[in-house]
């Protein structure tokens, strides 16, 4: 996002606000603009499109907007490893189990038969993005001598789909009105049943 200023902040919550009231093919850019306070013109200075919008609501709900690049620590253990894996976990599960963002999953699912390029927003924004940072954190422990020989693309989807699993199965599936609490997942254990999946390299 080349412009992160106080527009932005209030299209992105305008945007998040109409998305989930009338989902996103009935929220033009005129409803948007003036839910903003701001002018189309606006808007348009600083999304190319309503996709971009919505890719933009989608990546700050999850919490994954840093470049994968720039999230993998430097790494010199087993230790470090297991933090930097449990920390990302917790962020890409804290912003999966969000309810606003699985009412905009639910949204984009719904869309996406008629409309599929906001389904490939979607997987641009939140599924690819949180593969490459789990993959980006292996490159790295695998740079540094931690893990040996590895499917690196294989070992991030190892990783990340229970995240995606358990917030389906609490969150997505179950109705809002519900009222009962999401299960909670031991992101520790999860992280060390994937840490005993992978070969690692004997530490000195």
């Amino acid at each position: 996002m080349e412009y992160e200023d106080v527009k932005v902040r209030q299209i992105r919550a305008a945007a998040r606000t109409l998305f989930l009231r009338h989902g996103y093919a009935k929220v033009s850019t005129a409803a948007l603009a003036r839910e903003a306070g701001v002018s189309k013109e606006t808007i348009y200075t600083r999304y190319p499109s309503k996709e971009a919008v919505l890719a933009d609501v989608l990546e700050h709900l999850i919490a994954t907007t840093e470049e994968p690049e720039r999230a993998a620590p430097a790494m010199a253990s087993r230790a470090d490893l297991e933090s930097a894996l449990r920390a990302f976990a917790r962020r890409l599960l804290n912003g999966l189990m969000d309810r606003d963002y699985m009412e905009l999953a639910r949204i984009v699912i719904a869309e996406t038969p008629r409309l599929p390029h906001v389904g490939e927003t979607f997987r641009h924004a939140v599924p690819d993005r949180a593969l490459a940072h789990a993959r980006a954190l292996l490159t790295a422990a695998r740079d540094a001598g931690l893990i040996g020989g590895l499917d690196l693309d294989s070992a991030a989807l190892m990783l990340v789909s229970p995240l995606v699993t358990h917030a389906l199965l609490h969150v997505l599936l179950v109705a809002p009105s519900a009222g009962v609490p999401p299960e909670d997942l031991d992101v520790d254990a999860h992280v060390a049943l994937f840490l005993r999946a992978v070969s690692f390299r004997e530490e000195s």
